[in-house]
């Protein structure tokens, strides 16, 4: 039976179950029992002034993504019985999870509020996730971002026939090290090639998630007329994981991001419009640029995202930073 209990109104409340309808002064619905919360939903209730809403936590999404990293930490646990299974009705079991997703974009906020759990599993779940947001952002098909989720959930399954403290070791791997590590992309594709429900772009995700457009990664060299789109997003999608749990904040990310773009590793078409989305959260809060400078993010451009129009507090003057390449944001202020 489902916990129902009264929480004050805050966006900790994000991805909860409302367990009662929301009427406004003039009997007017405005949420129905039953509905996720999202940041949307908490803004109106702050307009109509609730202090406390009753909701549970069965459908919330720190239930379904702890649910689906038990489900992948079992799934990894035993090499041998995923021969056995149906790769797509496993992953039939965490639908509400990518779901929830596709209605609501603050799981990321909520995927990094604690960094401690830094595990193969853990990683591979966010990369799943980011892969599906991406494609949201891409306007992929609902049946091509589920399709990025299992490939972004699998990518690393070769890791598992690595030595374990090739994957847990913290400080930087040696030269020797780094060349056994480079083979998980190839054990995950001769894993994966024998389970039944897993077509080529499941494959090839495992296979070349490491490479790069401009041919520099491995273990292949490909360059990007011989990789995949949907391939490229699981690369992005990498990425994104390992610099957030990595302790990275919104601005190292995005500043990674488009220096891969611009030394051409990454696609900039599935890198700026995430950027794009980032930043323009963003608007209307005070940052730090790179030479301590502080000011209000007031606008945020198409092409150029991760260079916004900056409001200088201090000297009253607008900053336009695709004019000042030798600035960039650094923080929140």
């Amino acid at each position: 039976m489902d916990q129902f209990r009264m929480e004050e109104i805050s966006f900790e409340l994000v991805g909860k179950v409302l367990e009662q309808d929301i009427v406004s002064e003039y009997d007017v619905l405005l949420l129905k029992k039953g509905s996720i919360l999202t940041v949307t939903n908490i803004l109106l209730l702050k307009k109509h002034d609730y202090k406390q809403i009753k909701v549970s936590e069965d459908r919330s999404f720190q239930k379904l993504y702890s649910k689906n990293i038990e489900n992948i930490e079992n799934l990894f646990s035993d090499l041998t019985s995923i021969q056995g299974i149906d790769i797509k009705e496993w992953f039939n079991q965490d639908k509400k999870l990518v779901r929830f997703i596709q209605r609501d974009d603050s799981f990321l906020e909520q995927m990094y509020k604690s960094k401690d759990e830094t595990t193969l599993f853990h990683h591979s779940a966010n990369v799943g996730l980011i892969a599906f947001f991406l494609g949201k952002l891409l306007r992929y098909s609902f049946n091509n971002k589920v399709l990025l989720w299992q490939m972004g959930v699998l990518h690393d399954i070769g890791k598992l026939k690595l030595r374990n403290e090739l994957i847990s070791k913290q400080e930087s791997l040696t030269v020797e090290e780094f060349q056994e590590y480079k083979q998980h992309p190839e054990l995950g594709w001769e894993i994966l090639r024998e389970v039944k429900g897993v077509n080529a772009q499941i494959l090839n995700a495992a296979r070349h998630h490491h490479e790069r457009i401009d041919g520099s990664g491995y273990p292949k060299g490909l360059k990007v007329k011989y990789l995949p789109v949907m391939v490229q997003i699981i690369s992005v999608a990498n990425e994104i994981d390992k610099i957030l749990m990595a302790g990275g904040n919104t601005f190292d990310l995005i500043n990674r991001l488009v220096e891969d773009t611009r030394l051409n590793k990454l696609n900039p078409a599935i890198v700026i419009p995430f950027v794009r989305h980032l930043l323009r959260k963003h608007v209307g809060e005070q940052v730090v640029l790179s030479d301590e400078t502080k000011g209000e993010i007031v606008f945020v451009f198409d092409h150029e995202p991760s260079q916004p129009l900056i409001y200088l507090n201090d000297s009253d003057t607008f900053l336009d930073l695709r004019t000042e390449h030798n600035k960039k944001i650094v923080n929140f202020a």
